[in-house]
């Protein structure tokens, strides 16, 4: 058996220099990570397996690549140290305690590594140093970088953050009346008066970083002829522009999906099933878009997205 924890760092690495930045070259990735593009694609292809419960389509990290460029959506349970309760850390130590793994090879000495950690959390040591990155999260709870932004929409509050441009490459400060916030194409977004630029933009939730509230400012008056769907509509590609998907969504999860698509790009079928009608930009996001949703999702159109999901799957069996 291989050694798994080399790769094991490797995704773990990938994430949040993904997150962070917003996007990632894929030959950045492979030089810093100093792995073959077959290795890379393997690598990215496991990353949407990981999830937490009760993994719903959105509990799955979903990786995008387009123009070269790797993003990635419901990453944040990574991004900050684990925290377990002390029963918590009980459960895991003996459900790894029971596992029949043979006294020698890497998995032997990786399970005993983390019997070690987990023996220091009970002792009361640090664990961050020791778990890396991975923070886990109960179902129900909001991200607080998304309930910050709910409630400086619904208390009319000024908003500070630092911004990742993919276009320019930059990251810069920026601070915000924020209108509302909704979801167009599987992102996250928020609508808010730039006072820097002096206009209402746009802003993907995942590129934002250290966001504050402004408490003590009084609240900002909304515009009356603010419409949140009218400004969420135009993100993405036009009708007719990129490429038009249709994919096919299992009744298991049709509730979750479709709450606030159109119900004119819906094809409800006899068996509980949904085709979605909608234009994409590329077909390395339909591919992305339907991965992420795992058994739950098929593309139907177009043939060339089909086919590209297909080598993706086969290429991720061979790894």
């Amino acid at each position: 058996m291989s050694n798994p924890v080399p790769r094991l760092r490797r995704l773990l690495s990938i994430i949040p220099m993904i997150q962070q930045r917003g996007s990632v070259s894929l030959s950045e990735l492979q030089e810093t990570l100093g792995v073959s593009r077959r290795e890379l694609q393997g690598d990215l292809n496991a990353i949407m397996l990981c999830g937490v419960p009760p993994y719903l389509p959105n509990d799955y990290i979903s990786v995008f690549v387009d123009d070269d460029k790797v993003t990635i959506d419901y990453a944040e349970h990574f991004s900050r140290p684990a925290r377990l309760t002390l029963s918590e850390a009980l459960a895991l130590r003996l459900a790894i305690s029971r596992l029949q793994v043979p006294e020698n090879g890497p998995l032997y000495e990786a399970s005993q590594e983390l019997l070690t950690a987990l023996d220091r959390v009970m002792l009361g040591e640090n664990f961050a140093s020791l778990a890396g990155t991975i923070e886990g999260r109960e179902a129900e709870q909001v991200s607080p970088k998304l309930a910050n932004i709910d409630r400086a929409v619904e208390d009319q509050l000024l908003l500070k953050f630092t911004y990742y441009s993919p276009s320019s490459e930059r990251v810069t400060p920026r601070q915000v009346r924020p209108y509302g916030r909704g979801d167009r194409g599987g992102n996250q977004y928020l609508i808010a008066y730039c006072e820097e630029r002096q206009d209402v933009r746009t802003f993907r939730v995942d590129r934002i970083s250290e966001l504050e509230l402004d408490t003590n400012g009084e609240p900002f008056l909304l515009p009356l002829q603010f419409d949140l769907a009218a400004h969420l509509s135009r993100i993405g590609p036009k009708p007719g522009e990129g490429t038009h998907l249709r994919l096919r969504l299992n009744e298991a999860i049709v509730r979750f999906e479709t709450e606030d698509l159109d119900e004119s790009t819906l094809e409800h079928l006899p068996n509980g099933d949904v085709v979605v009608s909608r234009d994409c930009g590329s077909v390395e996001w339909a591919v992305s878009d339907c991965l992420h949703r795992g058994e739950h999702a098929e593309i139907l159109e177009p043939p060339e997205a089909r086919a590209n999901l297909r080598s993706r799957l086969e290429a991720f069996l061979a790894s």
